[in-house]
């Protein structure tokens, strides 16, 4: 064993009685090495616990097999099942990933993004920050690797990307209070200046316009962007004259909010209110009344996300010549019981 500690090359190669050269092309796949020759090879490197060098590797391929997955935060159930999704996917075509959390940080990001940069990362799938740092956009731009925005698009940024259609969304979630008599909406958002919030706002409010239930300025919370931040605005919205028969948190941190104020001023879910939000949550199917969610299709954003990205490294000149794919994804509605006719509530 070396000094290290770690099974060297030159120690497989006494094990298996063959050269340290047939030990490299047996386990990096180059060369011509009969099948038996091989398994012999492999068994004494497993039984050493030897693995290749992977920067050595990759130096003499150009390539590391590693993709790099920036997210902007992990607390965020939906995130959390789509990082989930991409690994597996990933690991299914031979990639391994490394994983970084910015936290809603910009400063984190862009430290994440220089150590996967390090790590000669052959891709980056990135769902940003809301927070900018200066030059991101100038630096993502000059990436020699393939990288893939998800979820969050950022201004500027000519990239290939994965995303949803957050008009609809809004959409789908108003079309189906109204389907149920609700006129007298409250909702809960992030800032309007972000595109997912705006459009999701869009969707929702052009919805009732159109049935001639504008929402009304006192019944739209804006800038919550955490769970406190949504109980407080729940709480306003509850203690309304005239409240709300129906409220829609624009994301699931903010159903976590809203849920918990309600469970805090005892009003009965969909007799008095109802709820409806985006993305599900992980116990949203077996709480009582289940909540009724306008889904984001997952497997399908991390399906698009992986092979698109894939796709880039394998063949890039269509990146370098400027030809980029955008994918935008149709969100649907899940219907469980925390939505209820407005006779209810009234």
């Amino acid at each position: 064993m070396a000094a290290t500690g770690l099974p060297t090359i030159r120690e497989v190669a006494r094990l298996a009685g063959v050269s340290v050269a047939t030990v490299s092309k047996a386990l990096n796949g180059s060369g011509k090495v009969s099948e038996p020759l091989k398994v012999r090879v492999q068994s004494a490197a497993e039984s050493l616990g030897y693995a290749p060098h992977a920067s050595a590797r990759s130096l003499r391929s150009g390539a590391t097999r590693i993709l790099g997955l920036l997210v902007a935060d992990l607390t965020n159930p939906f995130f959390l099942h789509l990082v989930e999704t991409i690994e597996r996917l990933a690991s299914a075509a031979g990639y391994s990933v490394i994983l970084c959390n910015s936290g809603e940080n910009a400063e984190r990001e862009k430290r994440n993004l220089q150590m996967l940069l390090s790590q000669r990362v052959d891709g980056i799938v990135l769902m940003p920050t809301r927070q900018n740092w200066p030059g991101r956009v100038g630096v993502l731009s000059n990436l020699t690797m393939p990288r893939l925005l998800v979820d969050r698009l950022l201004d500027g940024l000519e990239t290939d990307s994965v995303t949803i259609d957050n008009t609809l969304a809004g959409r789908l979630a108003a079309e189906h209070l109204l389907a149920l008599g609700h006129r007298r909406v409250g909702l809960i958002m992030g800032s309007p200046e972000h595109q997912i919030a705006r459009h999701r706002l869009d969707g929702f409010r052009d919805a009732f316009a159109a049935a001639g239930a504008p929402i009304e300025a006192r019944f739209l919370e804006k800038d919550a962007f955490d769970e406190a931040a949504a109980r407080a605005a729940a709480h306003r919205l509850l203690a309304s004259p005239e409240r709300p028969t129906a409220i829609f948190a624009t994301n699931n941190h903010l159903a976590l909010g809203l849920l918990g104020a309600i469970a805090e001023t005892a009003i009965e879910v969909p007799r008095e209110i109802s709820v409806i939000t985006i993305d599900d949550l992980p116990w949203a199917r077996i709480m009582r009344p289940g909540l009724t969610v306008v889904m984001q299709p997952t497997e399908a954003i991390a399906d698009a996300a992986v092979t698109t990205l894939l796709g880039r490294i394998a063949a890039p000149e269509a990146a370098e010549a400027g030809e980029h794919t955008a994918i935008v994804l149709k969100p649907y509605l899940l219907e469980r019981g925390s939505t209820g006719p407005v006779e209810a509530a009234a």
